[in-house]
């Protein structure tokens, strides 16, 4: 069996598309949205860039790509995350597992007992990359796929820096040197080192030894009489300034360098919150999103949030890792809990235990206004972004798989019907698609909102009649294009990411852009993250997820499908009086029941 992290060696480079294929996939897509007129000049555009510019841009592309395995990664991760200067809160994505509807129920008094448990899962979890011990990836073909990213899944941090954060990666597999072995525990504002593995031992610490330095460090913040510092809330700054604030700092003291590096370097961060979350899956979520803001370091590629009552969400900072991994470690977590019912059945003897330590900060008058500064820029966050996570019951992916549809393009065709429906045209979508079975492979966009889509819902919407024939045949193209899509999106065959390189290499060669670029429909169809429908598909799982939309009026869109329900997350933003996530929810789930219909009088037929 493969080791872990060798499989990856053996995994093709990822491919660069042709320039004909990336420039017919985003005129398809460009025909969705596009007004006759609009698509013919940037049909023309399209040509000329063909017979023009592209061919020397895609023949400096393909140079460049002679040198990397993956042409890709460095550009993509600078461009797309690094560089970028927003405040994290608007950048990160959120989660949460379903634990109480198998076996936690949401409790007070759970807390530590759950945060226990889940450390040593953890730990577990980071033992076994440490030692290459857990199997690479299989997609449902059965193809390999990249492990690359649970290398930065774990001890790795975002570093804000002027212009362009940095990465700091403290992951090594054993045989590869020193990792560090603890996480941060924020309890109260307050920050705590937390060793996780029994050096003597070189084991996970077990669950009561665990609770046990939870329970310390919760009576040490509860016996505080003064107010924590709340050096976290710096991290919900806008990039550039959390940047100045950070030099500050290590300025101040070396033991502010000091501390810093703990938390960056750790496993993760987990946070004990004080606050009763609410008992709907939309309070949870929403808990991974926002919540207290001195309770939440945004760098850090995974945070654990546990609520005062035992609910359990996550925020991750999306630099360096994309939505999958961390929902597969939710598997993982799961294949631990359910066979014990969520209670441990191991040794209950916490003679030794990991001990505590308290970083604590030296901190001035600048350094206290940007906190201040920072709790402004959250609770701006938090009072503009709207969610919710429904659950429609009526069936799920056995019964849709009954009538031979594929569920993830299903409800990409019932997302768009909604959209047309209420707002009377069609919306540029991204869905994400994998190529991890490529080296380093992480995402390509499947734009599918697509020509076929489009006539198939303005045919549904003028008919009224899901048992329309014509219908029916234009939903049916619908479904076939969007699989043969999302396909050739895994298969490095999408448009985004190649026309994102070519624009980088014009840039990098000190040329102007090319008119596709500043044709206005590169934008309206998408481009430049301005999908008015951001969506992803989370997979046949246990947990849900999301990020904020991607457009001041558009909306995000992250589903999970079982077998007899589809769980969903809809988010909007609050200041747009064009767009209704509750709305929007209602109109989502009438399609879910007409598209239904349809397939079902399609099989009659």
């Amino acid at each position: 069996m493969d080791k872990t992290f060798d499989a990856e060696f053996k995994l093709p480079d990822l491919p660069i598309s042709t320039l004909e294929n990336t420039i017919s996939k985003y005129l398809d897509s460009v025909r969705a949205v596009a007004s006759d007129e609009e698509f013919e000049n940037t049909k023309k555009i399209c040509e000329d860039f063909l017979d023009g510019e592209g061919v020397k841009l895609h023949e400096k592309l393909q140079e460049h790509a002679k040198t990397q395995r993956n042409w890709l990664e460095k550009w993509w991760l600078n461009k797309a995350y690094l560089e970028l200067r927003f405040p994290l809160p608007y950048m990160n994505f959120a989660g949460c597992a379903t634990y109480q509807d198998y076996f936690w129920p949401l409790q007070e008094g759970t807390q530590l007992t759950r945060m226990a448990f889940s450390l040593y899962i953890v730990a577990t979890f980071w033992q076994l990359l440490r030692n290459q011990q857990l199997p690479p990836h299989k997609s449902g073909a059965g193809q390999t796929l990249s492990m690359d990213q649970l290398r930065t899944a774990f001890n790795t941090c975002r570093i804000p820096h002027r212009g362009m954060d940095e990465l700091a990666n403290h992951f090594k597999p054993r045989s590869d040197g020193y990792t560090p072995s603890h996480t941060v525990v924020i309890c109260r504002g307050r920050f705590f080192k937390l060793n996780l593995i029994n050096p003597k031992s070189e084991k996970p610490y077990t669950p009561p030894q665990i609770e046990k330095a939870l329970q310390i460090i919760k009576e040490t913040c509860v016996a505080r009489t003064n107010t924590a510092d709340g050096v976290a809330a710096l991290t919900s700054l806008d990039r550039d300034r959390w940047a100045d604030i950070r030099d500050h700092m290590i300025e101040l003291s070396e033991i502010n360098q000091k501390n810093l590096f703990e938390i960056e370097s750790a496993i993760h961060v987990v946070s004990m919150d004080e606050e009763i979350v609410g008992q709907t899956d939309t309070d949870i979520l929403r808990n991974g999103f926002s919540g207290n803001p001195t309770q939440r370091w945004r760098d850090k590629c995974f945070n654990e949030i546990w609520g005062a009552n035992g609910s359990y969400s996550s925020s991750c900072d999306h630099s360096a890792v994309d939505g999958m991994v961390m929902v597969l470690f939710i598997e993982f977590t799961m294949s631990v809990l359910k066979p014990c019912n969520g209670v441990w059945v191991g040794s209950a003897d916490c003679a030794e235990f990991p001990k505590p330590e308290e970083l604590e900060f030296r901190l001035d008058k600048q350094v206290y206004a940007a906190i201040e500064e920072g709790k402004k820029v959250h609770q701006t966050f938090d009072e503009d972004l709207q969610l919710i996570v429904p659950t429609f019951t009526k069936f799920g992916k056995l019964e849709l798989k009954k009538l031979k549809i594929i569920p993830d393009v299903f409800i990409q065709i019932c997302i768009q019907l909604a959209y047309i429906r209420l707002h009377g045209k069609p919306a540029a979508t991204y869905e994400t698609a994998t190529t991890r079975k490529y080296f380093h492979g992480r995402t390509e966009t499947c734009r599918t909102c697509t020509p076929e889509l489009v006539a198939f819902c303005k045919a549904a919407i003028s008919s009224g009649n899901n048992g329309d024939p014509v219908v029916i045949k234009l939903l049916r193209a619908a479904h076939d294009k969007g699989l043969a899509l999302m396909r050739a999106s895994s298969d490095g065959k999408g448009c985004d990411r190649h026309l994102f390189a070519l624009a980088v290499v014009a840039k990098e060669q000190g040329l102007s852009l090319p008119a596709l670029y500043t044709d206005p429909m590169y934008e309206k169809s998408g481009g430049n993250g301005n999908f008015v429908l951001s969506t992803s598909f989370i997979g046949y799982f246990n947990c849900s997820g999301g990020v904020p939309p991607m457009v001041g009026d558009g909306y995000g869109f992250f589903y999970r499908i079982n077998d007899h329900k589809l769980p969903y997350v809809v988010t909007t933003w609050k200041h747009c009086d064009v767009t209704n996530n509750k709305l929007f929810a209602a109109v989502v789930e009438k399609a879910f029941v007409d598209v239904f219909e349809m397939f079902e009088s399609k099989s009659q037929l």
